[in-house]
C-alpha cells in the first residue's frame, strides 16, 4: 500500500484507490501515519481530531473510525481476528507498515541521500531534491479538521519551504543561476520577509552579472523587514550583502545550454503479457507510421479487461522508434478524484527540463508550452486511464499519443480506437500457464477451463485466480472451480491483496448519473443473454429513445456491451456486480420483461390472423414490438428464443406473478409450433417452469405450461411417447374458456400422435373432441384449422372421399373466419388427398397455392409442411425434379424450425426422387437417416413404396 499526506489525504493498493471515508477518518489514518509505526494514544487522537473539547462520543467514534480503516487496509482479514496493520497498543493504536508506504518518508530520505552527496555532487543532490518536491500534490493533509492536522499542515508547509530553499540553492551552484531568479521572484512575492529567498535572489542575481540588480534587491529586502515586523536583515541576508559590496562573491561561471533530459517514465513492461498478437502489431503501426500529425490511438474496454497491460506492452515493443523519450501518466480517471490536465503538463514540462519557475500557471500556457518543447522530437506519450476528453484534449502533443480509457472518448478527434474485449479461451489458459507453471494446468486441464470460464475470461480475475493458486500449492484447480461456480460469491473469491476485481468495477459504478446508475442495477436483474432496446424501454419504463441513450452510454463507458444494433448485454462479472448494488425488486423487473415479450407474441399471432386466444391471456401493460408480417415475427422469435428459455428459468425460480406471465408466454409460443433451435434446452426450462408451477399448486398455470412442454417434445423434439403424459392431463374437463382453449391445442396434438402411432380411430376421437370444444368456445377459425388435421388423418387412412369432404368443410370455415392458416393448411391436404386419387393436375395447383399462402404467413415450419406435401404431390405425379427440388426446401425449412419427424418425412420424400433418378446409393443413405430418426421417435419407418399411402408413418 502508498499513502499521500501531501496533498490530499489517500492511498491505494496497488493501482487500486482505497476509499478512505469521510474527513475524520482520514485525519485519524494521517496522525497515525505521521507517527511512523508510533503508538498513539486514544487521547492524543481525541484531542487531535476533535480539540479540547471533544463531542460527547469522541472515542466511540474513535473506535468506528478504526474499525472501518481495519477493514480498509486489511480486506482479507478474518473477521475478528488480530490486525498485523493497524494494530491496538494499551489504549491506542500504531500502524505497521513497510518503509517509505508514505510520501513524506519518501521525501525524508530523498533529502537525506541530498545531504550525504551534496558536497562531492550537487548535481545528484539537485535531482533528489527535485524529486522530493515533486511529492507534494498541493497543500499537505488538505481537507483535515482538527488541531493536530493544522499543526502538521503548518510544519509541512516549513518543511517544504526549507527544502525548496535547498533546491534553489543547488540550482545556483549547477549554474542555472537565470532560472532561479525567476523563481524567486514569484516566491518572494508569496513569502516577503523569508530572508533566506531574499539572500538566495541576491546570490543568483550577482551570478549572472546583475551586480547593481543583486544589491537593489538588498534594499528592497530591508525595506520590507523594517515596514513588516520592525527589524533589519539577519546575518545570512547582511553577509551576502556585504560579500557582494568587498566583490567577495564567487561567481559561478555560465555554462553552455545543458543536454535536454531524456524522459524515459514507462513503467516497466509486464513479464508474462499473453495473447492479443494481433492488436499489439496493429497498435505498433499506428504509433510508428509516418505522418506529420500526431498519431492518436485510444484502448478502451470495461475494468480489468488488460488496457493497460497492452499498452505498456506496446510502448516497450515501440519505444526504440521514439529516442528522444516515453512521457507517461496515469490519469486517474475512475478515481473520485481525477488527475488535473495542469498537473500532468506541469509534471511533463518538468520531465523535460523545464526549470519550476517557467512553467506557465495556465493550462492552455502549459499545453502550449508542452507543443513547443515537443515540436520537432520521437517522444512517445501515454496517457493511461484517462476519464473523458476534457481531461485529455490539453495533453495531446508530439508525434504520437496512446490512451486507454473505459470511456469511448467518442469526442476526440483524427482518434484511432480499439476496443479491448476479454481474452480467448486458449489465451486465458496460456495466462494461468505462465503463472502456475505448465504441469499443473495440464494436469487438471478441464478444472482450468472451468476455472477461465468463470472468470468470464477476464484477465485481471484469471491473473487473480492464477495468484491465489500460486502461493497455496496444496489446492487444487478443481477445488477452486468450485467455489467460483458459486455466483453469490464469486466476486468475494476473485481478490487477493491490492488486487480485486469487484473494487475495479466500483470505480467505474461511481462515475455514473443517475439514470445511467439505474439502468446498469436494474437491467442485471433479468438474467438473459442480452436484451433489445424495447424491452429495455418496458424494464426502466422510458421511451425506446431514451433507452438506447443510456445504454450507449454505458457502452461508451464499457459497463455494457452491444451484441448487434439495438441489442444490449453485461460482461458474467459485471452482472453479478451490477445485481450486487441493485435497489429494486428481481422479481418486478421479470415480470416486466415477460410481460414486453408476452405482448410481443401477441402481436405476433395477430399478424399471423391465426387465432383469437389472445383474448384469453392476462392482461399485459406495454404494447410490446409490433410486426409487419409472419416472416419479421419469425425472425424476432429466432433472435428472441434464447432470451425466453432464460425468462423461464428465472421465473423458474423466482415463481409468483412472473410464472403466471411466463406460463401464458409458453401457451402463445407453442402455438406457433416452432422451437427453433434451442429446443431442448427450452423444453428444460419448462420443465423446471412446470416444477415451480407444482409447487406452487398454480393449476392454472400448470395446464398452460404442460400444453407447451407437451407440443414442445411432440414436434420440436420428435419425442411422441414423452409428450403424452402432459398432453392428457390438459385434455381432461375444462373449467373455463381458457382450459377449453388450451384442451382444443392438446387434444389435436393427441390426435396427432395417434395418427403417427397408427391408431386411426383414436386420432378421430381426440380431433372429435378438439372440434367440439373449438364450438362450444364459438371459434370457427379454430374450428377450421381442426378440420383440416382430421383431413389428413382421413387421408392417410385411405379414406379420401372423407378427406375431400372435410378438407371443403375446413377451406370454407377458414374462408368465414379469415384464417388464412387454417386455408393453407386444408388447402395443401386436399391437395395431397386428390393427388392420392389420381388427379395430379388440381393437386399440384392446389399444393403450389398452399405454399404461396404459408410464405405468406412467414412461419417456416407452416411453410416446410406444405411445401413436404407438395413433393409428395410432384412425386406422385411423376414429377420428379420437382418433387427433389420442394423436399429439399422442405428439409432445409424444418431442420431449422426442428421437427424431427417431418423432417424424417421430407428426408425420405427426397431420398424416394434421388432413388427415382438413379441416385441410389445417395438415397439409401438418406433413407437410412430418416429411417432412424423415425425410430429413435419409437415410431415405424415407412417405406419407399408407401410413404404416404394407407397406413403409412
Amino acid at each position: 500500500m502508498q499513502f499521500v499526506l501531501l496533498g490530499e489525504v489517500r492511498a491505494w493498493r496497488g493501482e487500486e484507490p482505497l476509499q478512505l471515508g469521510p474527513p475524520q477518518r482520514r485525519a485519524v489514518l494521517a496522525a497515525l501515519l505521521l507517527r511512523a509505526g508510533a503508538a498513539v494514544t486514544a487521547a492524543e487522537l481525541v484531542e487531535g481530531i476533535w480539540g479540547e473539547r471533544p463531542v460527547p462520543r469522541a472515542v466511540a467514534a474513535l473506535r468506528t473510525h478504526v474499525g472501518q480503516l481495519r477493514r480498509i487496509l486489511e480486506p482479507d482479514r478474518v473477521a475478528h481476528g488480530p490486525s498485523t496493520v493497524l494494530v491496538s497498543i494499551g489504549d491506542g493504536y500504531a500502524l505497521r507498515i513497510p518503509p517509505e508506504s508514505t510520501d513524506v518518508a519518501q521525501v525524508e530520505r530523498l533529502v537525506a541521500v541530498a545531504g550525504q552527496v551534496r558536497d562531492r555532487e550537487p548535481a545528484v543532490a539537485r535531482a533528489n531534491l527535485v524529486a522530493a518536491l515533486g511529492k507534494w500534490q498541493g497543500a499537505a493533509l488538505s481537507g483535515l479538521p482538527g488541531p493536530f492536522a493544522q499543526r502538521q499542515r503548518s510544519r509541512l508547509e516549513q518543511w517544504q519551504l526549507a527544502i525548496l530553499e535547498d533546491r534553489l540553492a543547488l540550482d545556483i551552484e549547477t549554474r542555472r543561476s537565470s532560472d532561479a531568479v525567476v523563481e524567486l521572484a514569484a516566491l518572494i512575492a508569496e513569502h516577503p520577509l523569508r530572508e533566506r529567498f531574499r539572500s538566495l535572489l541576491m546570490a543568483a542575481l550577482y551570478n549572472c552579472g546583475r551586480q547593481s540588480d543583486a544589491l537593489d534587491a538588498y534594499a528592497q529586502a530591508r525595506q520590507a523587514l523594517v515596514d513588516g515586523v520592525g527589524v533589519e536583515p539577519g546575518p545570512e541576508l547582511t553577509a551576502v550583502h556585504e560579500r557582494i559590496l568587498r566583490g567577495a562573491m564567487p561567481v559561478i561561471a555560465v555554462p553552455r545550454a545543458p543536454t535536454e533530459p531524456v524522459p524515459a517514465q514507462l513503467p516497466p513492461d509486464i513479464a508474462d503479457f499473453t495473447g492479443r498478437e494481433r492488436l499489439v502489431d496493429e497498435l505498433a503501426a499506428q504509433l510508428t507510421g509516418a505522418g506529420s500529425a500526431v498519431a492518436i490511438s485510444a484502448v478502451g474496454g470495461m475494468g480489468g479487461v488488460g488496457k493497460t497491460t497492452l499498452a505498456l506492452h506496446v510502448a516497450h515493443r515501440v519505444r526504440d522508434r521514439f529516442p528522444d523519450g516515453q512521457l507517461y501518466a496515469n490519469l486517474h480517471g475512475v478515481d473520485p478524484l481525477p488527475t488535473p490536465p495542469g498537473a500532468v503538463l506541469g509534471g511533463f514540462l518538468r520531465a523535460l527540463g523545464t526549470a519550476e519557475g517557467d512553467i506557465p500557471s495556465t493550462v492552455d500556457e502549459r499545453a502550449a508550452e508542452l507543443r513547443t518543447r515537443l515540436s520537432g522530437k520521437r517522444i512517445l506519450m501515454v496517457l493511461d486511464n484517462a476519464r473523458d476528453y476534457a481531461q485529455v484534449a490539453p495533453l495531446l502533443a508530439g508525434p504520437a499519443v496512446l490512451i486507454t480509457s473505459r470511456s469511448a472518448l467518442t469526442e476526440l478527434p483524427a482518434v484511432t480506437r480499439t476496443r479491448l474485449d476479454v481474452l480467448e479461451t486458449a489465451e486465458a489458459i496460456a495466462l494461468l500457464v505462465h503463472i502456475l507453471g505448465a504441469d499443473r494446468v495440464a494436469a487438471e486441464a478441464e478444472s482450468a477451463r472451468e476455472v477461465v470460464a468463470h472468470c468470464g475470461l477476464l484477465p485481471l480475475a484469471v491473473r487473480i485466480v492464477g495468484a491465489r493458486l500460486a502461493v497455496r500449492p496444496q489446492w487444487t484447480i478443481a477445488s477452486f472451480a468450485d467455489r467460483l461456480a458459486d455466483e453469490q460469491s464469486r466476486l468475494n473469491v476473485l481478490r487477493t491483496g491490492d488486487l480485486a476485481v469487484e473494487a475495479v468495477f466500483r470505480l467505474g459504478y461511481r462515475q455514473l448519473t443517475e439514470p445511467q446508475a439505474t439502468a446498469f442495477r436494474t437491467l442485471a436483474l433479468a438474467e438473459v443473454p442480452d436484451l433489445s432496446i424495447d424491452a429495455i424501454a418496458a424494464i426502466l419504463g422510458i421511451s425506446p429513445l431514451d433507452a438506447e441513450e443510456v445504454c450507449e452510454s454505458l457502452v461508451d463507458l464499457s459497463l455494457l456491451e452491444t451484441t448487434a444494433r439495438g441489442r444490449y448485454r453485461f460482461h458474467d462479472l459485471l452482472r453479478l456486480f451490477a445485481r450486487g448494488v441493485a435497489d429494486e425488486d428481481e422479481s418486478a423487473v421479470l415480470v416486466r420483461v415477460l410481460d414486453y415479450h408476452l405482448a410481443s407474441a401477441k402481436n405476433l399471432l395477430s399478424a399471423i390472423d391465426y387465432s383469437n386466444t389472445t383474448r384469453l391471456l392476462v392482461p399485459t401493460t406495454v404494447p410490446g414490438r409490433a410486426f409487419d408480417s409472419g416472416s419479421d415475427g419469425q425472425a424476432w422469435n429466432d433472435i428472441e428464443r434464447p432470451v425466453i428459455i432464460a425468462l423461464h428459468q428465472q421465473a423458474a425460480r423466482i415463481g409468483g406473478r412472473a410464472l403466471d406471465v411466463a406460463a401464458d408466454l409458453a401457451w402463445v409460443m407453442a402455438e406457433l409450433m416452432d422451437a427453433g433451435t434451442g429446443a431442448r434446452e427450452l423444453s428444460r426450462a419448462l420443465e423446471s417452469l412446470l416444477d415451480t408451477a407444482i409447487i406452487e399448486d398454480n393449476l392454472a398455470a400448470e395446464r398452460r405450461i404442460r400444453t407447451a412442454l407437451g407440443a414442445l417434445l411432440q414436434v420440436g423434439l420428435g419425442e411422441v411417447e414423452a409428450s403424452l403424459p402432459h398432453l392428457r392431463a390438459v385434455s381432461g374437463p375444462p373449467a373455463n374458456d381458457a382450459d377449453r382453449r388450451l384442451s382444443v391445442l392438446a387434444s389435436v396434438l393427441l390426435g396427432v400422435a395417434a395418427r403417427r402411432l397408427g391408431d386411426a380411430d383414436v386420432s378421430h376421437r381426440h380431433f372429435e373432441h378438439a372440434t367440439d370444444l373449438t364450438r362450444a368456445l364459438g371459434d370457427r377459425s379454430m374450428e377450421a384449422w381442426c378440420l383440416a388435421l382430421v383431413t389428413r388423418t382421413y387421408c392417410e387412412a385411405g379414406q379420401y372421399d372423407e378427406a375431400v369432404q372435410m378438407a371443403q368443410r375446413a377451406i370454407a370455415l377458414a374462408r368465414e373466419s379469415s384464417n388464412p392458416v387454417a386455408l393453407g393448411w386444408a388447402t395443401h391436404e386436399l391437395a395431397a388427398t386428390l393427388s392420392m386419387r389420381g388427379e395430379h393436375r388440381r393437386a399440384i395447383e392446389l399444393g403450389t397455392d398452399a405454399v404461396r399462402a404459408a410464405q405468406h404467413n412467414g412461419v417456416r415450419l407452416w411453410e416446410g409442411w406444405a411445401r413436404t406435401r407438395l413433393a409428395q404431390i410432384h412425386l406422385q405425379a411423376g414429377n420428379v425434379a420437382e418433387a427433389e427440388i420442394h423436399a429439399a426446401g422442405a428439409l432445409q425449412l424444418l431442420t431449422k424450425a426442428a421437427d424431427p419427424i417431418d423432417r424424417a418425412r421430407a428426408m425420405a420424400l427426397h431420398a424416394a426422387a434421388l432413388a427415382a433418378r438413379g441416385r441410389r446409393e445417395r438415397a439409401e443413405q438418406e433413407f437410412g437417416e430418416a429411417a432412424e430418426i423415425f425410430r429413435r421417435a419409437g415410431l415405424s419407418p415407412p417405406t419407399i413404396d408407401r410413404l404416404f399411402g394407407p397406413g403409412a408413418e
